[in-house]
């Protein structure tokens, strides 16, 4: 059962981003579990409601949902973001004490040194994996099943292009101590990734999101990783519709949402705007068609092939 929220006590909390995926909601967990074995008192939180991927994860490994944040507290540690349009509201005024993390450098400012932990593997937990081995620390079988999620849940089972070798290896190993046979536990996350049948399509938007300012332009690019694409591809209308009430209540220039379709390796973009079409256009050299659609073949990750391809169109274009 989903805990009620909490408000932070004198220890450390620990969460990661906005809309929470796998990976940050086990990284914080993980993280929680490092902290403390240091004698740093520390508490996961997360910062939104589960997606079903992640539920089940967490049922499956019976750990206890973390409980929502309810307010900052005094010192924070941070975890799979550094972005502050992904961080609550307030951040930049709490003690800062660290950071771990595997995307961009995204302007998250503070006003002491602190520790970061930044390297290129496909999840929070790989990084947080590689941590436990320098401090000397045996995860417990429910701690190895977490960072084992986090690492297939961002590299859709090593299929992403930001998956590394290491990754591969801290999995193979993971396995090993949590007891599970990796790619049956794969498969069975991705069975519950792709059960959003009961969600509404401004649900469906919001379940993987992030805002962007490119080239000085407020975007929310949103991701639907699925093994079952047909469903949410059905519901185009409903999901421009959506799409397009969320740009007018958010402010923002465009929303941008990409199907991504992990057994064919290709990612459909769904357009709501003209603008938002030309832009895509410009990225990847295609044309959507007049159905407002187009397929983006070993198009897979967000942080590696999406954003940066957008960034380059879009400075094109100043």
């Amino acid at each position: 059962a989903v805990l009620a929220p909490a408000a932070v006590s004198a220890s450390l909390a620990v969460f990661g981003h906005k809309v929470p995926d796998t990976d940050t909601v086990t990284a914080a967990i993980v993280y929680a579990w490092e902290l403390n074995a240091r004698n740093i008192s520390a508490s996961a939180y997360r910062l939104g409601e589960l997606n079903p991927e992640t539920s089940y994860v967490l049922q499956h490994l019976q750990v206890p949902v973390p409980p929502l944040l309810e307010e900052l507290g005094s010192e924070v540690a941070v975890v799979d973001t550094n972005n502050p349009e992904e961080l609550p509201e307030g951040i930049s005024k709490v003690r800062l004490h660290s950071i771990v993390d595997h995307h961009k450098l995204s302007g998250l400012a503070n006003a002491e040194p602190l520790e970061v932990d930044m390297r290129p593997l496909c999840s929070a937990t790989s990084i947080l994996y590689s941590r436990s081995k320098l401090y000397g620390l045996t995860p417990s079988k429910e701690i190895a099943g977490l960072m084992l999620s986090g690492i297939l849940s961002d590299s859709l089972e090593f299929r992403s292009p930001t998956t590394t070798e290491t990754d591969k290896t801290h999995a193979a190993e993971l396995g090993k101590l949590a007891g599970l046979n990796v790619h049956d536990f794969a498969e069975q996350m991705l069975d519950a990734k792709a059960k959003v049948d009961h969600l509404s399509s401004s649900e469906l938007i919001m379940m993987d999101t992030k805002i962007f300012n490119i080239a000085g332009k407020k975007l929310r690019v949103s991701v639907l990783e699925t093994t079952k694409a047909a469903g949410p591809l059905a519901k185009q209308a409903e999901l421009v519709t959506a799409m397009q009430g969320l740009k007018e209540k958010e402010k923002l220039d465009d929303v941008l949402f990409f199907v991504v379709d992990i057994l064919k390796e290709a990612a459909t973009f769904i357009s709501s705007s003209a603008s938002a079409s030309k832009l895509v256009e410009k990225a990847w050299s295609v044309k959507v068609d007049s159905k407002g659609l187009v397929v983006l073949p070993k198009v897979l990750s967000r942080k590696k092939q999406i954003i940066p391809k957008l960034e380059a169109a879009a400075k094109e274009e100043l």
